[in-house]
């Protein structure tokens, strides 16, 4: 009680000597020495005074301001997302440009009818084979059993076609072999499918050459489930046991976005087979 009566004292007793110094300085020069003495007795009490009221005076006058301040941080950022997703779409639109010009050089060279699409999700099929899902179905013209290709070679083939989708058995399916042939030799064989490990080549003849280097495509013309001359991979190693191979595919199968269906492919010629798919297609500016 005494405190609280000594604290409305002092207050009052500052405001009467600040009426003071105002009525002092309403009269001119006449009351300079008085007011510089009372300048250099309460001056430090003013300027402490000011230095409390001021940063509360500056908190109440912003607090319209919060509001605005705070739509302003959540539209820069939600502009910083729109940014990032627009670099992010147009990333993704650049590689799809870049392969489906790259898929384009391919279907010229082995004049395939091509369906094109893109890859909607990579999981095991009902048969629980490694598959991935496509948004082109018998709309389109995809069958069961057709050819599916990426600018790098060989993707797999159709197992199931809905009206816009279609289930695609990957030809490194453990459970899958492709009928190949050598581009160098024209030596048949079989490539079996390891998952995302090397597929696994037994050549029919025994007794053939098979070196370090060599291209597999797929062929024969009617003897394969798949389009012949669509290149498969390249021999890594080779076996002293019967001329068996590893073969690492050109296809990166973990990072498929677009691939194309083969519709119709004509009936080729095994010697320009081997002259035209002796190498992947090469990328742009290789």
């Amino acid at each position: 009680m005494r405190s609280g009566r000594r604290q409305r004292y002092t207050i009052i007793g500052l405001l009467a000597v600040c009426v003071a110094l105002l009525v002092l300085d309403a009269q001119g020069s006449s009351f300079t020495s008085a007011r510089n003495v009372a300048n250099r007795g309460f001056g430090p009490v003013e300027r402490g005074l000011t230095s409390v009221v001021n940063p509360v005076g500056d908190f109440f006058a912003g607090l319209p301001d919060v509001g605005s301040n705070k739509r302003k941080i959540d539209d820069l950022k939600r502009q910083n997302a729109q940014l990032q997703t627009e670099l992010r779409t147009s990333s993704v639109n650049a590689e799809r440009a870049k392969a489906m010009s790259r898929l384009g050089l391919l279907i010229g060279r082995t004049h395939f009818k091509v369906a094109t699409s893109t890859v909607l999700d990579f999981g095991p099929s009902l048969g629980f084979e490694w598959a991935i899902r496509i948004d082109a179905g018998t709309a389109q013209g995809v069958r069961t059993g057709m050819t599916v290709i990426s600018a790098d070679g060989l993707v797999g083939r159709v197992k199931q076609a809905s009206t816009s989708t279609s289930t695609v058995v990957l030809a490194i399916d453990p459970g899958s072999s492709v009928g190949v042939r050598v581009a160098r030799t024209g030596e048949l064989g079989i490539a079996t499918g390891a998952g995302l490990g090397r597929m696994h080549f037994t050549p029919l003849n025994p007794d053939s050459k098979v070196k370090v280097g060599d291209v597999l495509i797929t062929g024969p013309y009617g003897a394969s489930t798949y389009a012949a001359g669509v290149p498969l991979g390249k021999v890594s190693t080779v076996s002293a046991k019967a001329g068996t191979a590893s073969v690492k595919p050109y296809v990166g199968y973990s990072a498929l976005d677009v691939v194309g269906i083969v519709l119709t492919a004509p009936k080729p010629d095994s010697r320009q087979l081997s002259a035209q798919s002796s190498a992947p297609p090469r990328k742009p500016g290789r």
